[in-house]
């Protein structure tokens, strides 16, 4: 008897490590709760781990026999037009990887979501592929949260509008009643005459003042509600003509304030709507004006500065040496109609800080405001980002 022996137990020990290496390969796929798949793209031929299968609600023997026609049978026939698209252009080359979100129907009949991600892993001699290998990731969870997250921001949206709406109408047509509110006492006034002892006449000079003073609350709620809805579009503005012009509007307020007003920095281009950034530079600079320390020259410095790059900004600091606010009151300062100062030393409806305020985020920027306290003036900072301007042409 002739025969050869081999000594087989190193290709046995490989063998053994290769079978235990996919062992742990696939407890680690199962753990992670991914579908895996593989696909000859040419034959139709299909395998799935038992995972996919339990993604919908089978075990694979209740699916067998597996082809691309199982697949297709439990999606949804409205993504079969987009998922056959994506897998064109990873294909053609257009994207390294196929990958698609698309729904599969569970064996209990609901939809569920599933990320389907997949590459060509083997290709022919012609340049077309054989074998696609890919994974299925249950993305149920993570669609519902998106999609109750956009129905609570359709929700916020849907109230703001209708808030802005109501803002409107109240502040709008409110404010004839009331107009006929104080011509009509003062008319009253006028027909009473000489009559009217000093401490009647008075009550009709509050009464009267009270009547001016809301219907300019309501004006300024007016104004309010318009901004973002009833403002100029935005255009590429000269920030510098911008603030000038704010200025002429200023001058007589300027004048009888005897102000010093020092403008500095770069001033650049920026895209905002002209009647909003308008305004919102001349009440930051108004506000310095206003909020003056009696028998002190007030003394106003407006600074332009911009961080350019990714993420640019501009920077408009208006900084006063005014009345200065207490640093545990500016946290109150944007808010609608209040006031830290009192009416009696300074006029005013509390509400053009909050108008600033909403100026600035309805440009996708911001103000603050900073004090060392009360007599040591104030510091206002304007930041609205910077957008690349397309050069003159470019949509020619």
């Amino acid at each position: 008897w002739d025969g050869v022996q081999s000594d087989i137990t190193e290709r046995m020990q490989n063998q053994s490590e290769i079978a235990s290496q996919r062992e742990s390969l696939a407890n680690i796929v199962w753990g992670t709760g991914v579908g895996t798949w593989e696909w000859h793209v040419t034959t139709g031929q299909t395998r799935f781990n038992a995972r996919w299968a339990e993604l919908i609600g089978y075990t694979l023997d209740e699916l067998a026999p597996i082809s691309i026609a199982t697949w297709m049978q439990h999606a949804h026939p409205d993504d079969l037009a987009a998922s056959g698209a994506a897998l064109a252009q990873h294909f053609a080359g257009v994207t390294e990887a196929y990958e698609f979100e698309s729904r599969m129907r569970h064996k209990l009949g609901h939809w569920i979501w599933v990320l389907d991600r997949g590459r060509v892993v083997s290709w022919s001699e012609d340049g077309k592929p054989l074998w696609m290998a890919g994974t299925h990731f249950d993305i149920t969870a993570r669609k519902q949260a998106q999609a109750a997250l956009q129905e609570k921001a359709q929700e916020l949206l849907r109230s703001n509008r209708e808030l802005e709406q109501f803002s409107y109408s109240i502040s709008h047509d409110l404010r004839q009643p009331l107009r006929m509110v104080s011509s009509y006492l003062q008319l009253l006034q006028k027909g009473f005459g000489d009559t009217l002892d000093a401490e009647k006449r008075q009550f009709f000079d509050f009464a009267i003042d009270g009547a001016k003073r809301m219907d300019a609350m309501m004006l300024g709620l007016l104004d309010y509600s318009r901004v973002g809805r009833k403002g100029e579009p935005p255009d590429w503005l000269d920030s510098r003509a911008v603030l000038d012009q704010a200025l002429l509007f200023l001058r007589p307020l300027v004048a009888e304030a005897q102000a010093e007003i020092r403008i500095e920095g770069d001033w650049p281009r920026i895209l905002a709507s002209p009647d909003e950034l308008l305004r919102l530079l001349q009440n930051l600079i108004a506000n310095a004006l206003k909020f003056r320390v009696a028998g002190r020259v007030p003394q106003i410095s407006v600074t332009s500065t911009t961080v350019s790059g990714v993420g640019g900004q501009w920077q408009v600091c208006v900084a006063d040496n005014g009345v200065g606010i207490a640093p545990d009151q500016i946290g109150r300062l944007f808010q609608v109609f209040a006031r830290l100062q009192s009416r009696a030393a300074f006029e005013g409806t509390g509400i053009g800080l909050a108008l600033c305020r909403k100026i600035a985020e309805h440009h996708g920027g911001s103000v603050r405001a900073e004090s060392q306290g009360e007599g040591q003036g104030s510091q206002f900072t304007l930041c609205l980002p910077l957008a690349a301007e397309e050069p003159s042409g470019a949509n020619a």
